[in-house]
Parts: C-alpha cells; sequence; structure tokens
C-alpha cells in the first residue's frame, strides 16, 4: 500500500486529468443529479451552462485528488508516529463527504437519505436511495477506481459517504443551534441586570 503522498505533478497533472476524464463521460448524470440542470437546463442560458459544466467537473476533480491527498498524509502520518496493529484511521470519508454535500447542497433544499425495502436471496433487506446517494455514487466512481486499481484498496462506499457528511452536518446545525441558545441566555442576563 502507497503512504506516500504523490508529486504535485502526478496529482495535479496526471491524477487530476484521469479523473476530469472520468467525471464528463458522467456530466449529464452529475448535471441533472447537482440539480443544476434544473438551474442552467433551458437553452437560452447555453453559454452559462458551458462554463458551469467545466467548473463543476474540474471542482469535482479537485476534490477527488484532494481525498487522495488527505488519505496519504494520514497514513504518512500514522506510519511515522510508529501507529500499532489495526486497521489505518479513514481519512477520506470525513473529508469527502461534506465537501459532496457542501457542492448537491447548492442547488437542493436538503441532502435527506432514503431508504428502500428490497430482497436480497429472499431476504427483506434496506437499500440507500435518492439524489444524494446518486450523486455521491457517480462522482466517486473514477476515486474508487483509482483506489482499487492502483492502490489495491476497497472502494468508498457512496451509502457511508452519504451517512457521513449529513451527521456532520447535523453536528454542525446543533453545535449553532446551542451557540445561538447560549448567546440569546446571555443577551436576557444582560438585560435584566441593567
Amino acid at each position: 500500500m502507497h503512504s506516500e503522498v504523490p508529486s504535485q505533478s502526478y496529482l495535479w497533472g496526471v491524477l487530476s486529468e484521469r479523473f476530469q476524464t472520468a467525471l464528463k463521460l458522467q456530466l449529464s448524470e452529475i448535471w441533472r443529479l447537482s440539480g443544476l440542470l434544473e438551474e442552467y437546463g433551458t437553452i437560452e442560458f447555453e453559454l452559462t451552462r458551458e462554463r458551469e459544466e467545466r467548473a463543476i467537473i474540474e471542482e469535482l476533480a479537485g476534490v477527488l485528488v484532494r481525498t487522495v491527498v488527505q488519505e496519504a498524509l494520514a497514513r504518512q502520518s500514522a506510519n511515522s508516529s510508529g501507529r500499532g496493529a489495526g486497521r489505518p484511521r479513514d481519512a477520506m470519508t470525513p473529508y469527502l463527504g461534506p465537501e459532496l454535500l457542501t457542492v448537491f447542497l447548492r442547488c437542493h433544499d436538503s441532502g435527506g437519505r432514503q431508504s428502500v425495502a428490497t430482497a436480497v436471496d429472499g431476504k427483506p433487506k434496506q437499500e440507500e436511495a435518492g439524489q444524494l446517494f446518486e450523486f455521491v455514487k457517480v462522482v466517486i466512481e473514477p476515486l474508487n477506481q483509482y483506489l482499487t486499481t492502483e492502490l489495491h484498496r476497497s472502494p468508498l462506499s457512496p451509502s457511508r459517504l452519504a451517512r457521513a457528511a449529513l451527521a456532520e452536518r447535523l453536528k454542525i446545525a446543533r453545535s449553532i443551534e446551542r451557540d445561538a441558545r447560549a448567546a440569546a441566555k446571555r443577551e436576557l442576563l444582560l438585560k435584566t441586570q441593567s
């Protein structure tokens, strides 16, 4: 397994181009799932749409490359610190999930998860579904290809990425809510003291 951070020229020259090429092949799906089709779908916005298509592909490829860097830095740090046996900490999911959710929420009011009932070998199961899940699944395909073929690692789970992103968003929202309540209490206390 690779634990070195790849060179800048490889990351931004080779890997970024590879990710962009793969994402361009899925452009219509990315465009639809991200909500940009509804935003820029009409013919009168043709020039804006072309610019936005290029921008979303470049942005998503950059997110995927930075995810590779996050993972390589985390592994390098773990190796140099003499970390003991066991599975290495997942550095990709906490970074990639929220980044993809942020892109998704530009044109969507929420990113809620959906589970649908299904059956596998006659046994009832639940399966992830919904536009956020589908968006994440399509966007991470080039990264999963890189992970499995070049690094010989397991692919990332779109379900896990979506859950992690939504959990992080909820944690931030609760923290903001707590801070707002605390500020309101302080303000009320100051008013009663004066």
